[in-house]
């Protein structure tokens, strides 16, 4: 340490420049804080390795590597025009680190941004659902016990429900919940760290229509609705993981709920029969928006917010495609001809199918584009704001608009 304060204080030969002592202390205090920071992180990173030996193990490594590598392709833009996986019965589709997730009946297969297949893992579920955020993939078998999660390169963890899944939600940090049937309970809910350690069971007298986790895992939302004189009264309760008291509980109102969702932002977007309600983390209303007797004939919740296509019983009226952003302010409410069969959006750009093609509306400049394609039993996802996914049981196709 003192031959490194004499290096730092030796005056340097040749020109004579200006020296001032006062900064010269502070410069050999900052390396003294240097090197006393990098034995920090050396104690560190040698006690974690002695803590978790059983975890530092070779398949483990390579694992890691493989993952940090598949999920830095971040762009997406397959090399091909299509990418196949297996047909099964039944299929589900998602987003999973801007690449392709597919769980069906027998497997579970996942490409990442560039269209590289990285994992294909048989599994035996009569109803798959595919949900992926950030550090995982969850599959579910819906109606039955089983589910399990994976990375960019392979399975991770493999558990099971006592009663039957009815739902599940993940986020960016891991986290994940099941949704469950009681014997006890009408609903319970099962929080999940990202080391898949259980957290919090929350049990609810009322059905359980959603449920979601915020990006860094500091808060759950659970909407819940009870049949009460002939009538549904649906709440919002939100839940710091791992305390066994609510941040808050809020009434919807006498009305069915069906979807929740955080947006990035740390809002709550919710969704039920009668329009939508937005919610601040503390549980205050935002904002709300009624559908006025309409129809939503489809829906998108995200992090960027909530956009909806509504319909009405009408013959002379056209149907309505509305969207909001994760704030809860209205972005976009314009009649539209075709109707709107599936929504998805990304970023400033929303996609939706008719009967004969599909159309992508620009919300910076309000332009609507169309593209004409087959849609017949077709899934559609939206990985950025230039292209859209359609996804038939055999393989998944791109489509350009800025091409």
């Amino acid at each position: 340490m003192k031959r490194f304060l004499q290096r730092k204080q030796k005056k340097p030969t040749g020109l004579n420049t200006p020296q001032n002592e006062y900064y010269e202390n502070i410069s050999a205090r900052l390396g003294i804080t240097q090197v006393i920071l990098y034995l920090s992180l050396f104690a560190f990173v040698v006690l974690s390795f002695f803590r978790n030996t059983e975890l530092i193990t070779y398949q483990n490594f390579y694992y890691f590597i493989k993952d940090l590598n598949a999920s830095s392709e971040s762009v997406f833009a397959f090399e091909s025009d299509a990418v196949s996986y297996p047909t099964d019965s039944e299929q589900s589709f998602t987003l999973y680190r801007k690449g392709l997730a597919v769980a069906g009946n027998s497997a579970v297969t996942v490409f990442t941004a560039t269209g590289r297949q990285t994992v294909s893992q048989n599994i035996s579920y009569r109803h798959p659902v595919a949900v992926g955020a950030g550090k995982y993939l969850l599959v579910y078998e819906l109606g039955g016990t089983q589910y399990s999660l994976y990375n960019s390169y392979a399975q991770v963890f493999k558990g099971s429900s006592e009663q039957p899944i009815l739902g599940a939600a993940v986020s960016d940090s891991g986290m994940y919940a099941i949704v469950s049937s009681s014997e006890t309970y009408t609903s319970t809910v099962s929080l999940y760290s990202s080391d898949f350690s259980l957290l919090n069971r929350y049990n609810k007298v009322g059905y359980v229509m959603d449920v979601s986790i915020n990006q860094k895992g500091t808060q759950v939302a659970i909407l819940s609705s009870t049949p009460q004189n002939g009538v549904f009264s649906t709440e919002l309760m939100l839940c710091e993981p791992g305390k066994n008291k609510e941040d808050a509980k809020e009434t919807v109102g006498d009305t069915f709920g069906w979807r929740c969702a955080y947006t990035s932002n740390g809002n709550i977007a919710v969704l039920h029969e009668k329009g939508v309600l937005y919610f601040a983390d503390d549980g205050e209303e935002l904002s709300s928006f009624s559908f006025s007797g309409r129809t939503p004939a489809a829906v998108d919740m995200s992090a960027d917010g909530v956009s909806v296509c509504l319909t009405s019983n009408a013959f002379f009226e056209e149907n309505s495609i509305i969207v909001f952003d994760k704030s809860g302010k209205m972005l976009y409410n314009e009649d539209v001809s075709a109707n709107a069969q599936q929504i998805a959006r990304s970023g400033n750009s929303l996609y939706w199918l008719s009967e004969d093609g599909i159309h992508r509306l620009n919300l910076k400049n309000k332009e609507i584009s169309f593209s004409e394609c087959d849609v017949s039993k077709k899934k559609l996802l939206a990985p950025s704001e230039t292209e859209a996914l359609i996804c038939s049981p055999q393989k998944a196709e791109y489509i350009n608009f800025d091409s």
